[in-house]
């Protein structure tokens, strides 16, 4: 159970995230063409104004999607689980909850930085750059 964040600023990120494609985890397969079709536009550029469709792709592609799509699923979760412990710190700080919650927040920027790093290397296949 997704528990929202007393903090206004955590929960108009929630809003921004859901335009990308966040969404509480419902232990549902994953769609990937949807979830691609949310984010391909981070890959348009002026070198690339058409993005393949997730369908459209290579194998490798493909599978370099996928990885950039997990990533920012782990992302989500971690996201879920700092934003739960942001909540508690509303209950009360101590010294402990402090502590669950940087660790918390590290692991979710940890994760985007991944989540970047996907990618990257997904844009690198997109171009034929394989190594």
């Amino acid at each position: 159970m997704i528990i929202p964040s007393p903090d206004k600023l955590v929960e108009s990120n929630v809003s921004v995230l859901a335009k990308f494609g966040y969404k509480a985890f419902d232990g549902e397969t994953e769609d990937w063409s949807g979830m691609w079709a949310l984010l391909k536009g981070d890959f348009a550029g002026a070198e690339s104004s058409s993005v393949p469709d997730f369908t459209a792709m290579t194998p490798s592609q493909q599978e370099a999607a996928k990885i950039y799509m997990r990533r920012r699923l782990i992302a989500d979760r971690f996201f879920e689980e700092c934003r739960a412990c942001q909540a508690d710190l509303y209950k009360g700080i101590d010294t402990e909850q402090m502590e669950r919650y940087t660790l918390a927040r590290d692991a979710y920027e940890d994760s985007v930085n991944h989540f970047g790093e996907a990618r990257e290397k997904l844009e690198e296949i997109m171009k034929g750059v394989y190594w």
